[in-house]
């Protein structure tokens, strides 16, 4: 009776890891729709603060300076 006991509960437990599993991989799906829309956003986007610093610092400045350019006047 005790090896029937063990099996039993190593099925419950495989039946309990197999539904986590199902789980994580469809949030993984989730997040990765997600994460290509925000790229998608991200490469359409010509306004936001992230594009236009990268555009101005492209080839002008090195990366530690912050477009302070102003104060050189």
């Amino acid at each position: 009776m005790s090896k029937l006991g063990n099996f039993l509960t190593a099925q419950k437990r495989l039946f309990r890891q197999n539904l986590e599993i199902k789980r994580l991989q469809a949030e993984v799906a989730q997040l990765k729709t997600q994460n290509s829309s925000m790229r998608e956003g991200m490469r359409r986007c010509v306004s936001c603060d992230y594009r236009i610093d990268f555009k101005n610092r492209q080839g002008q400045a090195p990366a530690g300076d912050t477009n302070n350019k102003q104060s050189d006047n």
